[in-house]
Formats: structure tokens, C-alpha cells, sequence
């Protein structure tokens, strides 16, 4: 996600939405083309010959004639964009050593913080740690959520992955990898994935990030490879692997929604296992890559239409973190130099130096933990408020391209002038933050030293 100065808009992608003149397109088709373009051959048998899902309890399950309701609804009001739930991709069987391979990636220990999860307070009544996914581009604001979720007692981070956005992907699978080694996290499988957009023409946000996307520190890089699947069959295995064990995962995206789009397209029998979506992308109000688009949904307008529509055809819980409240859980200069002085390379003092970074990149004594936020989010959601909104994306708009069009108007109202009709795709969206609140939850977090974490 970007944090600071807008990324200058690209070129227009023609008329508006719905205005004279404007070309009729099959964007099912379209898409249908970028996915074999992004994805390179995964593995995963035929679902044609897959046996469905047990249900898991406590999963809503979708009945056929309310899938085909919803489908109807959509067609008639306007889908986000017009794929099939069940688009699949070609590609063959993951072979069996590739898959042993997968599931015995060493780990590199000896990293500034103790390896290991974080210790979960033994106490009768204490919940279990959740269990999230990230999705990232990680640049500065990536990695102050990564340390977030890699450290905190009350999450189980399963798996995260990558995708082009601030840097390129190759530059992000490094960066994560640097991250997670810092937070002694040198257990959790990474992957690479899309290297660029469905559609688009691939950008960076190096502008904001700097060369390296961390800010170039010139922190220790890592010593381990990423996990040899490609993030769309990680999530899959994660997500089935959840399921058939009874369990439900957050997933929690960061970064431009390539992944996430070609996965839900791809392996729609991966619902049972999602307890949530939560996104930091869009915005009601402004945005910041352009007067009206997020970087994010920006950046692939595409996979962030196509996961909207996916996790309503799929009864998948989305909340939108977006720009109008990704500005406001700050932390000063004064509060990064503390967490510097403590020195040792660890979560600390990584953290410290990414927030002074841009206190320094962009002249001021206080930066945003950013993508950060969405991870508090998941830990503390009732310091953040939220509206249940109709959402679409746009598409074809040579000024608005990537706006995320959020509905706030009186629904009690007669709208049947309105010719595109209320989006059937409904967003939890976010429009106020304590954000004291979750700047203290991140700083405590970065800032802890326990048994499991010696940074």
C-alpha cells in the first residue's frame, strides 16, 4: 500500500462506465486471458474431479438457488465483472516430491528476535490465537503489519504472500523474508505470486518506499528460500488444510488483490476455510494514486472487482480498511528513536527505523503504521467502525478507474431511476478509527520482549 505521495494516475482506459458511445466489452473473456497471462501452470487436480467440501459448522453455505439468485441480480444490476465462480486454470498435478518439498521447507534460525511463535497466556477462559493469512507487497507499511502479525500472542499467521505493488515481486518475496527472520518468524511459509496485474501495466510505489521497499536501511537480508508453491496453491493448501480440520482463517490483504481474485476464481471450494477478508484497499472520500483511486485497487481494478464479486458469490465476509481511516493510527519520531535505542536488529528497532524513514521522506514528526491498521483491525475490531455498503469498482473511467463506488445514499428511498441499480456486493466498510488505540496496540506489540521474542 502506498503511504504517502500519490502515484500519478496512468493513461485513461476510456469512457466512463454506462456513457454514450462506450464499447461493449467481454470482460469475462478479458479476464479469463489475464489469468492464463499472470498465473504461471499450478497444480491442483481437476475440479471437475474433486469430491465436494464437508461442511464445516458454523460456515454458511450457500444453497444453488441463492447462488443463482445472487448471479441473476448481479447480471441485472451490473456484476463487478462478469466471471464464472467456477473459472479454473490449466495446469497439472503438483507432483508428490514438490508437494514433500513444500511441506519441509527448513527454516533459518539464529534470527534478532527467538524463532517461534509467540506464547499464548496458559489462563482457563483465554481464547485461542486466531488464524490469518497475509497477502503483501511489502514495502515500509507491510512490514510494520508483518512484524505486527508475526508478533502479537493473539494471532496465528499460517502462511503470507506476495504480489508486485510498492516493488516488484521479487523484491517483496525478499523483503517478507527479511521481516519474518527479524521477528524470529522464520516458520512461517512465503510464497511468491502474480508478478504483475491482470490487465494492467505493471507500477511501483518506490517513490514512497525507496529503491528497496524498506526503506533502503540496508537491513539484513535473509538466507532462506521462499516456500516452492506459488501463493494461489499456499493459500489453497492452507485454507483446504483449515477447513478439513474445522477451522477458519482471516485472511488479510495488504497489497494489490492479483492473489486473491486468481484464487477465489481458481478454488472456490477454499470458502469453508475463510473466516473473513479483511482488505486494506479503497476509500470512500479521496484517494491517493489518483484523485479518486487507492493504490491498491488502483494498481489491478480487475482482481479487486473480481474478489468483491467472488466473496459475494461465495457468502465470504469482507471488511474494506481504506484511505479514510489508513492515515490516522500515527507514531511520533520520538516514539521510533525509543524503539531504536534498544538496538540488536530486531522487531524493535526495525520498526523504529521504518517509521523515522518516513518522517524523514516526507518532512514530518509523525508517519502512519499504515497497512499496520488492518492488522489491528482483526485484533481490535470495536475500535473500529464500520457501515455495511453496497460497493462496486470502476473500470472504465479515464478519471475514476479504480474508485471504489461506495453507496451511502437512503436506501429507504425509491432508486429505480438510477439505471445501474444498488450493487448486490455488500462491504463492511470502514469509516472511523480509535486510532490511539491501535497505534498503542502496535507500538506495545513491536515493542514487547517475552520468552518467545527477545527483540
Amino acid at each position: 500500500m502506498q503511504v504517502g505521495d500519490p502515484l500519478g494516475a496512468g493513461p485513461g482506459a476510456g469512457p466512463e462506465l454506462g456513457a454514450p458511445g462506450a464499447e461493449d466489452v467481454d470482460e469475462g473473456a478479458a479476464a479469463g486471458l489475464a489469468l492464463d497471462a499472470v498465473l504461471p501452470p499450478i497444480g491442483g487436480p481437476d475440479p471437475a474431479g474433486v469430491d465436494e467440501p464437508e461442511p464445516v459448522p458454523g460456515v454458511p453455505v450457500q444453497a444453488d438457488s441463492e447462488a443463482t439468485r445472487a448471479a441473476a441480480s448481479r447480471a441485472a444490476h451490473g456484476s463487478v465483472l462478469g466471471m464464472a465462480p467456477d473459472a479454473t486454470l490449466p495446469g497439472g498435478q503438483v507432483p508428490d516430491e514438490r508437494r514433500e518439498q513444500a511441506e519441509g521447507m527448513p527454516g533459518r534460525l539464529g534470527s534478532p528476535d527467538t524463532p517461534g511463535r509467540p506464547d499464548t497466556p496458559d489462563t482457563p477462559g483465554t481464547p485461542a490465537p486466531r488464524p490469518v493469512v497475509l497477502d503483501v507487497d511489502t514495502g515500509v507499511d507491510d512490514a510494520c503489519a508483518l512484524l505486527l502479525a508475526a508478533r502479537h500472542a493473539g494471532l496465528d499467521l499460517r502462511a503470507v504472500t506476495c504480489v508486485g505493488g510498492n516493488v516488484d515481486v521479487d523484491q517483496v518475496v525478499e523483503n517478507t523474508l527479511s521481516v519474518l527472520d527479524t521477528a524470529g518468524r522464520s516458520d512461517v511459509p512465503v510464497a511468491r505470486g502474480s508478478a504483475r496485474p491482470l490487465l494492467e501495466t505493471a507500477a511501483d510505489a518506490r517513490h514512497v518506499h525507496g529503491e528497496d521497499g524498506l526503506g533502503d536501511l540496508g537491513w539484513p537480508r535473509s538466507g532462506r528460500a521462499p516456500d516452492p508453491r506459488h501463493a494461489v496453491e499456499l493459500l489453497r493448501d492452507v485454507l483446504l488444510d483449515a477447513a478439513a480440520r474445522g477451522e477458519r482463517v482471516t485472511v488479510v490483504t495488504l497489497a494489490p488483490l492479483s492473489n486473491i481474485a486468481l484464487l477465489l476464481r481458481t478454488y472456490p471450494d477454499v470458502a469453508p476455510g475463510i473466516r473473513d477478508l479483511v482488505v486494506m484497499g479503497g476509500a470512500v472520500a479521496v484517494g491517493n494514486a489518483t484523485a479518486s483511486a487507492e493504490f491498491n485497487v488502483f494498481h489491478d481494478p480487475e482482481a479487486a472487482a473480481i474478489t468483491l464479486d467472488a466473496a459475494a458469490d461465495l457468502a465470504i465476509p469482507l471488511t474494506m480498511y481504506g484511505l479514510d481511516v489508513f492515515y490516522a493510527p500515527t507514531v511520533s519520531r520520538a516514539q521510533a528513536d525509543r524503539l531504536v535505542a534498544g538496538g540488536g536488529l530486531g522487531s524493535a528497532e526495525l520498526a523504529g527505523r521504518l517509521i523515522a524513514f518516513q518522517c524523514d521522506r516526507f518532512g514530518s514528526e509523525s508517519a502512519t503504521i499504515g497497512d499496520a491498521g488492518a492488522v489491528c483491525a482483526v485484533l481490535d475490531p470495536d475500535a473500529l467502525r464500520t457501515e455495511r455498503l453496497p460497493v462496486r469498482v470502476e473500470l472504465g473511467g479515464s478519471w475514476s478507474r479504480g474508485r471504489t463506488v461506495v453507496d451511502r445514499r437512503n436506501r429507504l428511498r425509491d432508486l429505480s431511476h438510477d439505471p445501474h441499480g444498488v450493487s448486490p456486493v455488500l462491504v463492511d466498510v470502514a469509516l472511523e478509527v480509535d486510532a490511539g488505540r491501535f497505534s498503542r496496540l502496535w507500538l506495545d506489540t513491536v515493542s514487547a520482549v517475552s520468552s518467545a521474542h527477545g527483540g
